[in-house]
C-alpha cells in the first residue's frame, strides 16, 4: 500500500511539473520538447488533461484558419481550462496572453511556448484517447523550430497555415 501511496505522489508531482514551465519563450534549437521526458510514473487521468487537449486542439485549429478573433475566443476557453489544474497557472497565463494579443503573429510566438508546456503536460498525464502526434516545424521561430500537438497524423502546420500549411514532421506519437 506504501508503494502505491509512493507511486501516486510522484505521479501527481509529475503533472504539476509539466505545467510549472517557464512563461517564457526558449530556444527551441537547443531544447528538443520530444526530450521533455516525465517520470516514468503514469498519472490517472482526473479528465482535466484531457480538457485542457481538447481545447487545445480547439486553439490549434483556429490557428490553422488564421482567424485572430477565433484564436482569442479558444484560448479564453483553454485559458479556463488551464486554471483547473493545480501548477498550471504560468502555463494559463500564457494563454492569457494568447486571448489578449494584438496580432496573429504575437499569438502564434506566444503559442510556441504554449505548445511546449501543454505537451508537457499532455505527457505527463495517463488518459484513453486516440493517438496524440507531436509535430514539428523547423521554419517556425525564426528558424529555430517550434512544435505542437496534433490529433491527426497528416502535417497541417499552425505557424504557417497560408504558405507553408505541410512543412513539418511528426516527431512523436503519444498513447
Amino acid at each position: 500500500m506504501k508503494i502505491i501511496k509512493g507511486f501516486c505522489f510522484l505521479a501527481a508531482l509529475a503533472v504539476a511539473a509539466a505545467c510549472n514551465q517557464p512563461a517564457k519563450q526558449q530556444d527551441t534549437a537547443k531544447t528538443d520538447t520530444t526530450a521533455i521526458k516525465p517520470a516514468e510514473a503514469q498519472v490517472a487521468d482526473t479528465g482535466n488533461t484531457s480538457d485542457v487537449f481538447k481545447a487545445y486542439i480547439a486553439l490549434k485549429d483556429e490557428f490553422i484558419k488564421s482567424d485572430p478573433a477565433g484564436i482569442k475566443t479558444a484560448a479564453t476557453a483553454l485559458e479556463g481550462k488551464l486554471s483547473g489544474i493545480k501548477g498550471c497557472s504560468e502555463t494559463a497565463a500564457v494563454a492569457h496572453q494568447i486571448s489578449n494579443a494584438a496580432d496573429i503573429k504575437a499569438q502564434r510566438e506566444a503559442f510556441l511556448v504554449l505548445s511546449k508546456d501543454v505537451i508537457a503536460l499532455v505527457k505527463g498525464a495517463k488518459f484513453k484517447s486516440a493517438p496524440i502526434y507531436v509535430d514539428f516545424c523547423p521554419m517556425a521561430d525564426g528558424g529555430k523550430g517550434g512544435y505542437w500537438l496534433s490529433s491527426t497524423k497528416p502535417i497541417v502546420n499552425p505557424y504557417f497555415p497560408e504558405h507553408m500549411k505541410e512543412c513539418g514532421t511528426v516527431k512523436e506519437q503519444i498513447n
